[in-house]
């Protein structure tokens, strides 16, 4: 529950980080006061905030306007506190009013008091506003959707990835070796039909036909792991990576803010389900 103290909490952290530029150019002009105020004004204000949150309390529907305008601001000054982490310090910048990305993720900060979501909302308010037109509003929409359960599924699921972005698609058409990781994991097909309807991964599986008149080595990379492959038939010169599914875009920018996390023995599984027809694994 939203009370006055949740809100000076989220201010008496902040007051720490207050010289950071999001502070001092977005979050001060939002909240109406300088934070970094706060130490020497702390007290006279925790008592405002106090008296003023018992009226509201009393109050009838002004009273729940202002308090939940006072759980939009805890949520808000709670997320730019850990935003703070990631803006550039070497960089003042005056976000323009007509960055609808910006100004629109800052509202839907205003509604997430989960910790995790905080922390992705963070890294993206931090990252547009270190780089403006970073993220596209579509990213905005996805990013809406999720909650901790779906951001959970993805970095779990992510883990899985190989070449970055890709999950082959044998992941789930030879269930039997690797059911045992992914019974472990809690990640099944109807997992990636659900991220694939949050637009988090492309709706069809891929794959890519290359051209290899060079005779060239492919190489699979999982994590800082590499697998290569060598060309057997020396007559085709073409060849075909097997089929997996995406990420796309909106997913790819999101799952750089996760800790998606090694698993030695689907990299072991990898080594030796992973198969390229007319090519052969290079033995270490």
């Amino acid at each position: 529950m939203t009370d006055p103290s949740s809100l000076t909490t989220a201010i008496d952290n902040a007051s720490k980080v207050a010289s950071t530029p999001l502070f001092s150019t977005v979050i001060d002009k939002i909240t109406g006061f300088k934070i970094s105020q706060w130490a020497a004004e702390g007290e006279i204000r925790k008592k405002l905030i106090h008296d003023e949150y018992e009226k509201a309390k009393e109050n009838g529907i002004i009273g729940i306007q202002y308090i939940e305008n006072l759980r939009h601001t805890t949520n808000l000054i709670n997320t730019a506190v850990k935003s703070s982490k990631y803006i550039d310090p070497n960089k003042s910048n005056e976000i323009k009013m007509d960055n609808d990305f910006f100004w629109n993720t800052i509202e839907h900060a205003k509604t997430i008091s989960n910790e995790e979501m905080q922390e992705l909302v963070a890294k993206i308010i931090a990252g547009e506003y270190n780089q403006p037109g970073a993220y596209t509003m579509s990213t905005l929409q996805i990013v809406k959707m999720l909650g901790k359960k779906e951001l959970e599924l993805l970095e779990i699921i992510c883990s899985l990835c190989v070449n970055r972005f890709q999950i082959p698609k044998d992941i789930f058409s030879l269930p039997e070796s690797i059911k045992p990781i992914l019974n472990r994991l809690g990640v099944h097909y109807g997992t990636l039909q659900e991220l694939q309807t949050l637009g988090l991964f492309l709706p069809n599986e891929m794959t890519n036909n290359m051209e290899n008149t060079e005779k060239k080595n492919f190489t699979l990379t999982y994590y800082n792991k590499k697998i290569q492959f060598k060309p057997i038939n020396e007559a085709n010169p073409k060849f075909s990576v097997p089929s997996y599914y995406s990420l796309s875009n909106t997913g790819k920018q999101i799952v750089e803010h996760l800790n998606c996390k090694y698993i030695e023995d689907y990299y072991i599984w990898l080594t030796m389900n992973y198969k390229i027809a007319n090519y052969e694994k290079v033995e270490n």
